[in-house]
């Protein structure tokens, strides 16, 4: 019996240094970001990356740490679950200083009783930044599961939002 041919995915790398004290790492394969997550000991490329994916990622969240771009128009490689995929869709589209409530997302999403899955579905996002989960917050107003010095708090103080 004949195997089932593999198929290869070239995947391409880049790291940016961030104004929040951990480089980001961004992967894409051949036409979509596959990965792009905070990694404390990575090292910051130099130069301009070739890839068409990486260069676009680079140019939008430079502009973003300059606080010149309020929403990412990038192409990802979502995969997930259905309600994963569907919440990580809607929150990709809000802007900078938007929030919105997991209740909320879950009512948009189509699932009104699922508030704990869009929680899960934003803890397991492989794209930070780029799907802003630091954006989604309790229906109290208030960031869940966050610490004093966290990430997803000086995301927000770097967006304007206090809480």
């Amino acid at each position: 019996m004949p195997q089932p041919a593999l198929s290869i995915l070239r995947v391409n790398a880049l790291t940016l240094a961030t104004p929040f004290g951990a480089p980001l790492a961004i992967e894409a394969g051949d036409d979509a970001i596959v990965i792009c997550e905070f990694r404390p000991r990575a090292r910051v490329d130099a130069g301009r990356p070739s890839h068409p994916v990486l260069r676009e990622a680079s140019i939008q969240l430079r502009a973003y740490f300059a606080k010149r771009l309020r929403r990412f128009d990038l192409p990802l490689a979502l995969h997930g679950t259905p309600l994963q995929v569907a919440v990580w869709q809607l929150v990709s589209q809000l802007e900078t200083g938007e929030l919105i409530s997991y209740g909320d997302v879950a009512r948009a999403v189509g699932s009104p009783g699922a508030h704990r899955g869009v929680a899960a579905a934003m803890g397991r996002s492989p794209y930070d930044v780029l799907i802003p989960a630091h954006r989604v917050i309790g229906a109290d107003g208030k960031i869940k599961g966050a610490g004093p010095n966290s990430l997803r708090r000086r995301l927000l103080a770097f967006e304007g939002i206090k809480l």
